[in-house]
């Protein structure tokens, strides 16, 4: 944690660093064996949840997000005075690149219903860098490459920033998936088992490191595991001032650059950084023990 403590504006090291700042679900996947989500299990033994469209032609073990407009980011002052409420050491700037907000119009695509665990990348990628070691456990210490590579062995692919915001948000607007005040129960971040100076020892979702997939409710379109617990690779390469670039039908972040995008928050984290509008990057080659990824299609 030392290298990743030094003083910096990135957005990732406020919540880090308060002080400045299955089974080879690919086999199953590329022979299309395709589920009825809303009526219950999928093929791979994980709960199905409804959509708020029709979900009957869904791959297994993902959930259908439709295509509709989302509206991206948040104003600063959200994630800035959330923070207020948890700790003394906040600042608008680190929530800057959350602006503006703005529309971009999405075509319908699906999303894995939980994070990639343990097992499933084991299975298809012959090795398992985890820090926190359990079957069920979202796999993480994966560098950016590797997620990609695991999507492509599968049949799929990693989501774009702004399908992963869209997915997260299941249908709202709210600060988070579930409401505008951050809860016990609904996401894994730094709480009462958090061992970090910076935990919120008011709330307790009953794990200190990650969690197992699938231990907090969905969010409105089915998926799990959107807020917390680890922090998703994403496609798009980061610069902090993607959003004041005109919007654009099924946008993409820029193709070129020596970061890339994490979201959703992971168990290190204050509260404010699992709000699904919450931006952070890392280098494409680093292995962190609070980032993960999921795959989309």
């Amino acid at each position: 944690m030392i290298l990743l403590c030094q003083a910096t504006r990135e957005p990732l090291f406020h919540q880090l660093c308060p002080w400045p700042g299955i089974l080879f679900r690919g086999a199953l996947k590329k022979l299309a064996f395709f589920i009825v989500v809303i009526t219950g299990l999928s093929a791979s033994g994980k709960a199905g949840f409804g959509n708020t469209e029709e979900t009957s032609q869904v791959p297994a073990g993902m959930v259908s997000i439709p295509a509709g407009e989302l509206l991206q980011g948040s104003e600063s002052s959200q994630g800035f005075q959330i923070c207020l409420k948890r700790h003394r050491v906040c600042r608008k700037s680190w929530f800057q690149y959350e602006e503006p907000v703005h529309k971009v119009r999405l075509d319908g695509f699906y999303i894995d219903i939980h994070e990639v665990t343990q097992r499933e990348f084991r299975n298809v990628m012959g090795e398992n860098p985890s820090e926190y070691k359990g079957s069920n456990l979202p796999v993480e210490r994966v560098t950016w490459p590797e997620a990609v590579a695991y999507c492509k062995r599968v049949g799929m692919r990693l989501p774009t920033e702004a399908e992963w915001e869209w997915a997260a948000r299941g249908g709202t607007r709210s600060a988070f998936p579930w409401g505008d005040h951050a809860e016990s129960g609904k996401a894994n971040f730094c709480d009462k088992q958090c061992d970090k100076r910076w935990k919120e020892s008011r709330f307790d979702d009953g794990y200190r490191y990650t969690a197992p997939v699938v231990s907090f409710p969905p969010n409105g379109y089915g998926a799990f595991d959107m807020a917390g617990s680890v922090y998703q690779w994403l496609a798009d390469c980061y610069w902090g001032d993607n959003y004041r670039k005109s919007p654009r039908d099924n946008l993409k972040g820029p193709a070129t650059g020596n970061r890339k995008i994490i979201r959703g928050g992971a168990w290190i984290n204050y509260s404010t950084g699992v709000r699904p509008s919450d931006r952070t990057e890392a280098k494409p080659t680093a292995r962190l023990s609070f980032v993960g990824f999921r795959c989309a299609l």
